[in-house]
């Protein structure tokens, strides 16, 4: 199969690991030119449908459970994101969200008053949106389809576009969806994460199939720039606590039935210099775009 750059099209790479965590017929490869990061082979648009329809990047890695179990996991990045999102909307604005997964960021925004619609292409986790949220979710691929949506104050997807096989034709699409002075938000893992320097166990369990595009902050300001957004600033987001670095230090493994996001407040001065300076210096394990 020819490879062939996302990015820039160039069909030059280096090897930067010959597996995933979770496929046997993946790798992933490093442009020469541009120097972005992705899977190879990219999965077929019929191989995607099959993956999300089925939830298979959660059942894949053993990451599957109940509500209750994701909303827990899941409430320090959902109320992080609430904050950040209702500063950069108009009070009851239009908020479209992409990838809605669960489910609790429609719902709470919702329950705020911003006139909220969702977009999600699993069959599994549209189920699961039904008894969350009571916003509407719609089934479609915004790469293949623009709906008459109307436009939107702000356009936001948590962990999406690193599944995302044409991520400047997506955003291309996303600002048909938007309004004049709207802003797009954007959140995905970095691949400057500084564990990807230090731990070659957090290395090779980093790499998934789910994950086309691994952006680095300069990857993801220049996508932005390439798909017409301009005024982008990138943010740095460190998620997992130092406990969570630790763990991985003395066990090698991830903390997936508890994953570690905060520790108790007497150590809270520590906790809040590892994040802050690795947010600072975008090493964060996270990143945020926000354009306009």
């Amino acid at each position: 199969m020819k490879k062939s750059c996302l990015l820039c099209s160039n069909e030059s790479f280096d090897l930067i690991s010959s597996r995933v965590r979770d496929s046997k017929n993946h790798k992933v490869i490093k442009c020469k030119k541009c120097h972005h990061i992705q899977l190879f082979p990219i999965p077929t648009p019929k191989d995607d449908e099959k993956f999300y329809n089925e939830n298979l990047q959660d059942k894949n890695v053993g990451d599957v459970g109940s509500i209750k179990r994701a909303y827990n996991k899941m409430i320090d990045d959902t109320q992080r994101r609430i904050e950040l999102v209702s500063k950069l909307t108009p009070k009851k604005g239009s908020i479209l969200e992409i990838g809605s997964g669960h489910g609790f960021f429609l719902e709470m925004m919702r329950k705020k008053g911003f006139k909220i619609l969702g977009i999600d292409v699993s069959r599994e986790k549209r189920k699961i949106l039904k008894k969350v949220t009571k916003a509407k979710v719609l089934n479609v691929n915004i790469n293949e389809q623009i709906p008459d949506i109307g436009t939107f104050d702000t356009i936001v997807f948590f962990h999406v576009l690193e599944h995302i096989s044409e991520p400047v034709k997506f955003l291309v699409n996303c600002q048909k969806l938007l309004k004049p002075k709207g802003k797009i938000i954007v959140e995905v893992p970095n691949c400057d994460d500084f564990q990807l320097q230090f731990n070659k166990a957090y290395k090779e369990f980093y790499w998934q199939r789910a994950h086309i595009n691994y952006f680095t902050p300069k990857i993801l300001k220049s996508v932005f720039q390439k798909s017409g957004l301009k005024n982008t600033k990138i943010i740095g987001v460190q998620r997992y606590s130092i406990e969570n670095m630790i763990n991985w230090r003395l066990t090698n493994k991830p903390q997936i039935d508890e994953p570690t996001y905060s520790i108790p407040d007497h150590y809270n001065w520590i906790e809040l210099h590892y994040k802050s300076k690795l947010e600072k210096s975008l090493k964060s394990d996270t990143i945020m775009a926000v354009s306009g």
